[in-house]
């Protein structure tokens, strides 16, 4: 079957074996298959073979009814879409049919005893004697929104895919010889002694004179640059500014409240934390190594294999959490641990983190809230209204400046604002319109007026361009603080790059150097062991430094800037790494190479499928199910 394999899928050739170290999920291509046409009968059509529309749907639905707990019972399509979940699960299902035609190509057959068998041996569908339970089958079925018969189909596409697949990644076992040479490579380590010649410690840095100065100043010209600038006036319809200015009778407020009573009718809300796992045994071994006293996130790392964010699903009423979770979650103290409970999903272990007293509130404590939204929300009706009074004047010859007086309408002016919103004192501008105001400005031209422009969801403005000042070349008498700090920083900088040059050449002359380091009174430092990687290393060396010492042999000397000096280092000892005294990082390493080049012949696999069967997407079949 390799064999068949290969005569298929001529051009797998894993090109190196550092090559099995780097994987790039981008080889499976899935930018070049969106692309529109075609009816609406199939999201995707792979090899000919068409992913329908309500299957796509409900692979999709089923994964966000699946992350739904992760994102505390708030994670809706729409959110999901806007994840890239869509493409992730659509990339999913076109990796396996790609699978699954090759399996067919090579006519594997999966029977249906062996379907039966496999479904058979699922831990999730047993009952209480441990046995297949056709009833809990079913039930878990329905509650995942997937018919019998759909499930069945995926069962042997997945036995014959795993059969396709095994014949393939069988014999992608990293050599043993490549294994043990990568281990000496990462687990390789130095020590090195070294000194800082930091910039600061340069002195005798002299005043520069007038002639330097200057020659500075041309030479970091962009340095020394104004930006553009522009001199602006704008006019701003902002709803929050209009609230301010609208009165809210007691009336209003009394039916508001009346009105928004369920709104004030807060339910106790309690933040919780859940670990989810598969089985009972292992949820209930959680939980007694949580009863010794663990931290809650290292066990849910240690035995769920679940990162610290995945555990928070946030402040939770009783209504919202799972009804097989509510009764514990809503009885314990804070800080407590329920569970293990069991619900469709799996087995649960709750704790609660923070709990959010309910309660009825009274009018006087959100009177203030409802006096602003109330305000608001006249504001944000008057809006549309304003706005088109402002077009109107406009539209009748008005300027800026006599339209906001006659509607009382917020008007600014700018004397200079840059393209990064800063005034010609390199400070922010406060006050300006939130959306595109300055994009807008500094896409017109001098004297023009914009239309007018929305300013994020409540409001408006119409900027108009007054003057504009062209970058230019700051005078020395304007920034000459600033070129004096920089020109001597620079001669600093040179000072400790020619002392860091001068002691490696008397390093390599055969001196010593703690005997160099204490004429100056600098101080020498010894490194622990470090690898390549940096592993080890002080924070300060700079990567430059330490490449350059794996370069080295003892007793030789490297020098590199890092942050604000340079260093000088001797590398002292060099660590051979020996795989036979660490069989079991050896092992560790083994499976990651192993695991790497299953995944990088899997990945030309699947790029050479696709060009035996051409995938296209249609787009406009996916945009109708949103």
């Amino acid at each position: 079957m390799l064999e068949a394999i290969r005569k298929h899928s001529a051009g797998i050739v894993v090109k190196g074996f550092l090559g099995l170290l780097v994987l790039s999920f981008a080889v499976w291509g899935i930018g070049d298959i969106f692309r529109g046409g075609g009816a609406v009968t199939s999201v995707a059509l792979v090899g000919g073979v068409k992913i329908p529309p309500d299957q796509f749907n409900a692979e999709f639905q089923r994964e966000v009814t699946r992350l739904e707990p992760v994102f505390g019972n708030r994670f809706d399509r729409d959110q999901a879409r806007a994840m890239g979940l869509a493409e992730q699960v659509l990339e999913r299902m076109i990796t396996r049919l790609l699978y699954g035609l090759g399996a067919d190509d090579l006519g594997i057959v999966i029977s249906d005893d062996l379907v039966a068998a496999e479904i058979r041996r699922a831990p999730s569908f047993r009952g209480i004697l441990g046995k297949f339970d056709q009833n809990r089958f079913m039930q878990i079925l329905s509650s995942a929104g997937m018919t019998e018969q759909r499930y069945v189909s995926m069962v042997r596409e997945d036995l014959a895919r795993a059969q396709f697949l095994k014949s393939i990644g069988g014999g992608s076992e990293a050599p043993k010889a490549l294994v043990e040479a990568v281990y000496r490579h990462r687990r390789e380590q130095r020590i090195a002694e070294f000194v800082k010649i930091a910039d600061l410690t340069m002195t005798g840095v002299a005043e520069p004179d007038a002639a330097a100065l200057e020659k500075f100043h041309r030479g970091n010209a962009a340095r020394f640059t104004a930006p553009e600038y522009r001199a602006l006036t704008a006019v701003i319809i902002d709803a929050e500014e209009l609230a301010k200015e609208i009165a809210v009778s007691e009336t209003q407020l009394t039916e508001a409240f009346e009105q928004r009573q369920d709104e004030f009718n807060q339910p106790e809300r309690r933040r919780l934390r859940q670990m989810l796992f598969n089985d009972e045994d292992k949820a209930k071994k959680a939980r007694e190594r949580l009863a010794e006293g663990a931290d809650f996130a290292e066990t849910a790392k240690d035995m769920a294999g679940m990162d610290a964010d995945a555990l928070d699903i946030g402040a939770m009423t009783r209504e919202q959490i799972l009804p097989e979770l509510a009764e514990t979650a809503f009885g314990l103290s804070e800080d407590g641990v329920g569970g293990p409970l069991k619900s469709p999903l799996g087995w649960h272990l709750i704790q609660v983190v923070g709990i959010e007293k309910g309660g009825q509130r009274t009018l006087a404590e959100v009177r203030q809230k409802l006096t602003r939204d109330i305000a608001r929300e006249k504001a944000v009706d008057s809006l549309f209204s304003l706005a088109n009074k402002l077009e109107d004047e406009l539209g009748g010859g008005a300027a800026l400046e006599e339209a906001a007086s006659r509607l009382d309408l917020k008007l600014i002016k700018i004397d200079a604002i840059d393209g990064q919103g800063r005034g010609a004192a390199g400070v922010k501008v406060k006050g300006l319109p939130t959306g595109p105001f300055i994009e807008t400005a500094f896409a017109m031209s001098e004297n023009s007026e914009s239309p007018l422009t929305e300013a994020g969801a409540d409001g408006y403005f119409i900027v108009r361009v007054d003057r504009i000042v062209a970058p230019a070349l700051r005078p020395i008498g304007a920034v000459k603080t600033e070129i004096t700090a920089a020109w001597k920083a620079e001669q600093r900088t040179e000072a400790a790059e020619k002392t860091a040059q001068d002691l490696l050449e008397r390093l390599d002359g055969g001196a010593e150097l703690a005997a160099i380091a204490a004429e100056s009174g600098r101080r020498v430092t010894t490194t622990e062991a470090f690898t390549r990687f940096g592993e080890g290393a002080p924070a300060e060396l700079p990567k430059d430094l330490i490449a350059g010492l794996f370069a080295a042999n003892p007793g030789e000397a490297r020098q590199a800037r890092g942050g604000d000096g340079h260093f000088v280092a001797r590398l002292k000892e060099v660590r051979v790494a020996y795989p036979a005294s660490d069989p079991a990082g050896v092992a560790a390493l083994g499976k990651e190479l192993s695991r790497s080049l299953r995944e990088d012949v899997l990945a030309q696999l699947a790029s050479a499928l696709r060009k035996r069967f051409p995938v296209t997407v249609n787009r406009q079949a996916i945009d109708q199910l949103f």
